[in-house]
């Protein structure tokens, strides 16, 4: 008798009942079945019940009745402490559903070989499993559903039916929930419901509807009873994080992240809060090209009933293979991507439960995003971080990286670099060694797993959250496009980003990019041009903008002349100001140098030099003149030179290709290897075309982009004019100088004069050479020209 009372007692605890309280209710209406306790064992025997099973139909019910009938939990905001002490009073609970778990759970792992079922049988019971344990694991499900590098496609096709497709509870059960939230009849709310809910998920069920003004609504009822069984799992997975963390000495809290992760889950059970996080999505998001957020009715709205507007569409991983479809999902990908950076970087309020149940494809080839009630925050400092750890990764500054991780929380600041560096640079070497376009969202995740456990890296939510948000879009696309991306669809955004932001942190970050040894990298300054004129790197329609409005320009030059680009564009006017500046002083040396091997090559065919006495005097002058280019004002053309390329192709081809392309990389590295042996007339026609395609561009500016326009000669003109007098004021004195010291030694003569130097803003030292000294004769001219 003993064993069966603990039989009936841990079933009944199953609903949160305990033995004498159904004993007394079962007297105080009369049943005589409760009378004995000989009948429990009787009946389980006649029945032939074991285990956890209730004993008997009758029991069936009346554990139901008193179950649906008991007080909810008596908290509505998860606090761990607070759950824990609840479920303290119902050990027998906890150790039933403890059990219930693991033999669910062990029993598919250990009898799916076994067996010999098929991959698609396994996926099938694994699914009703996950289905019966209830909400929680029915999230985890959802969660691990987009993934097709994870998962093969007969699991994925099977646990995506968690999103949307799970079993639904009665709809009178959901008409009583309706009438105990409104405090009257659902009729009286509404027009018409759908006699059975068109989706059912792990929380709730929702019904089609029509109110009485005759505007279609989706109607939302919570699932009864859905706090209490999510409280209980939270309370499983948490003792079990802490046995699992114990054992393998894992650096991560998991019993943290499982809090984290169980806390939103109790925000989402309020859908009065679901509403006004949709509502702010809605005025943060809903200007975005290609988003659509749903309007909530937040006066009919009430904790366990949401209505929100009716919306014609499908989910965005339905197309098959081969389909239409398929273009567009992957065009509507990377709207997904570009909205969730806006949402992690931009505004910090993202939408946190992202899988393709709650994205939908609508009829007019829009995202539309569903079900708020998981949404995050991530603070300012945080966002400037991801943004610098980004830029870092795809630009190979594994150093900077480091301190980046540091900056976010990931590494305490007593970490020893040393050691770090090598394995991050290990790590990020392997994922970008096919370019940032290769680079594999899900495998860079995994590897840099593997680095983050052996360095004891601290795992924050919000990482958490954006590594399942990029992974859902990826797994998304992947199934329309086996080599797509996500990283390289982010970076865009991010590039246009760097050039546009106003904050200190991310300014001295650009400079940090851009210049090494005070000198600009144009290959990188190109880079971010290029990238920021890809699709998910274009501006997007302002908020308040009238529905249909066209965007703001994407090409690189209206991002050069735009009100948020001052600081690259006030870089771009100091190397335009070093180029004219270099520009004038090459093609001195360039028609000084020409005089000179024409005269020369006079004197040479005459046959007799020394008849030429006058030619010899000029020639001599000539080699008197000191040379006043270096490399560097060659590089710096050409630099300048390859800028204009990438500004013109941008601009002329920035809607004819989304993908980032290195053919513009390395048109300007060939031009880079062949104009510095362009003569003045070449470099005069070079300039002659640019001003021809800026007066066509000019054509299409806005009056604001125009003004820009109009000043950027002058700006330049100013910058070179300041670098010209402070040359020549430094050549004054060095002049001064030189006169000096040849006053105290005469025997120094012209052509042996020590090569001087001089300072530029972004140069701190470069090299001047007299033409007629030795290393001049070696460089500029060919031995043919002295007759060898």
């Amino acid at each position: 008798m003993t064993g069966v009372r603990c039989t009936y007692s841990i079933t009944c605890d199953r609903y949160g009942t305990s033995y004498g309280m159904i004993r007394k209710q079962a007297y105080q209406k009369g049943r005589a079945l409760f009378k004995s306790r000989y009948y429990y064992r009787h009946v389980t025997h006649r029945q032939g019940e074991t285990g956890f099973r209730p004993l008997g139909e009758e029991l069936r019910r009346f554990v139901s009745t008193s179950a649906s009938n008991e007080e909810e939990l008596n908290f509505t905001e998860y606090k761990a402490e607070i759950n824990s002490a609840y479920w303290e009073t119902r050990p027998v609970a906890v150790t039933q559903r403890l059990v219930e778990v693991g033999a669910s759970l062990g029993s598919w792992f250990a009898t799916g070989s076994m067996l010999g079922e098929s991959p698609q049988e396994r996926a099938s019971r694994l699914k009703r499993i996950l289905t019966q344990l209830g909400p929680a694991y029915i999230k985890i499900g959802q969660a691990i559903s987009s993934r097709p590098d994870v998962l093969s496609p007969v699991f994925l096709g099977e646990l995506e039916k968690l999103q949307d497709r799970l079993p639904p509870f009665s709809t009178d059960e959901a008409l009583k929930v309706i009438e105990e939230e409104y405090g009257k009849s659902p009729d009286k709310v509404f027009q018409s419901l759908s006699p059975e809910p068109v989706a059912a998920a792990s929380l709730g069920q929702v019904y089609k509807g029509i109110l009485y003004d005759g505007t279609e609504v989706a109607v939302k009822v919570q699932r009864p009873g859905v706090a209490k069984s999510i409280s209980l799992d939270v309370l499983v997975l948490r003792r079990l994080a802490i046995q699992v963390r114990a054992w393998r000495k894992l650096n991560t809290n998991l019993p943290l992240l499982i809090d984290e992760w169980a806390a939103s889950l109790f925000k989402e059970l309020d859908y009065r809060q679901e509403a006004q996080n949709g509502i702010k999505f809605k005025e943060l998001y809903s200007h975005l090209d290609g988003v659509y957020v749903p309007k909530m009715y937040s006066e009919l709205t009430t904790r366990r009933v949401l209505v929100m507007e009716w919306i014609d569409g499908e989910r965005l991983s339905s197309a098959t293979a081969g389909s239409r479809d398929v273009l567009d999902d992957i065009r509507l990908v990377e709207v997904g991507v570009r909205c969730s950076l806006e949402q992690l970087l931009e505004y910090g309020f993202y939408h946190a439960d992202p899988h393709p149940g709650n994205l939908l494809r609508t009829r007019d080839g829009k995202l539309a995003y569903l079900d708020f009630g998981m949404v995050g925050e991530v603070d300012e400092k945080i966002r400037r971080g991801l943004i610098r750890a980004t830029l870092h990764l795809v630009n190979r500054e594994y150093q900077s990286l480091a301190d980046d991780f540091i900056t976010l929380g990931m590494l305490p600041e007593d970490s020893d670099k040393e050691k770090i560096v090598p394995a991050l640079t290990g790590v990020f070497a392997e994922a970008l060694a096919g370019g940032v376009n290769n680079l594999s969202f899900g495998d860079l995740s995994s590897n840099l797993g593997r680095t983050m456990y052996e360095f004891k890296f601290q795992i924050p939510s919000y990482y958490t959250l954006l590594v399942r948000s990029m992974s859902v879009l990826e797994g998304i696309a992947l199934r329309s496009d086996p080599n797509y991306k996500v990283l390289a669809s982010a970076y865009p955004w991010v590039a246009r980003r760097l050039l546009t932001d106003t904050s200190s942190e991310l300014r001295d970050t650009l400079l940090a990019l851009l210049y090494k040894d005070g000198k600009l990298n144009f290959k990188r300054m190109q880079s971010l041009l290029t990238q920021s004129t890809r699709s998910t790197g274009l501006p997007q329609r302002p908020k308040g903008a009238p529905e249909g409005s066209p965007p703001p320009r994407g090409d690189a030059l209206a991002l050069l002349l735009s009100p948020k680009a001052n600081f690259i564009r006030d870089i771009v006017i100091n190397e335009l100001g070093k180029g004219t500046d270099a520009a004038w002083r090459v093609s001195v040396d360039s028609i000084v140098m020409g005089a000179y091997n024409e005269l020369y090559s006079t004197m040479v065919s005459s046959g007799d030099p020394q008849s030429l006495p006058f030619l010899r005097n000029i020639l001599e002058f000539l080699t008197q003149i000191p040379k006043l280019s270096d490399d560097e004002d060659v590089e710096q053309i050409d630099g300048l030179q390859a800028l204009v390329q990438t500004l013109q192709k941008t601009s002329a081809a920035q809607q004819a290709s989304s993908s980032f392309s290195t053919g513009g990389e390395t048109e300007a590295k060939e031009k880079t290897e062949t104009s510095s042996r362009c003569t003045l007339e070449d470099q005069i026609q070079s300039f002659v075309s640019f001003v021809e395609w800026s007066i066509k561009e000019a054509q299409t500016l806005d009056q604001e982009e125009r003004l820009q326009a109009a000043k950027l000669p002058f700006d330049v003109a100013q910058n070179a004019s300041n670098r010209i007098i402070a040359r020549a004021v430094r050549w004054f004195f060095t002049e001064e100088s030189t006169e000096e010291s040849q006053s105290r030694s005469p025997t120094t003569v012209v052509r042996s004069m020590p090569q001087m130097r001089q300072t530029t803003p972004h140069a701190s030292i470069q090299k001047r050479y007299m033409f007629g000294s030795d290393d001049f004769r070696k460089s500029m001219f060919r031995p043919k020209d002295f007759g060898v």
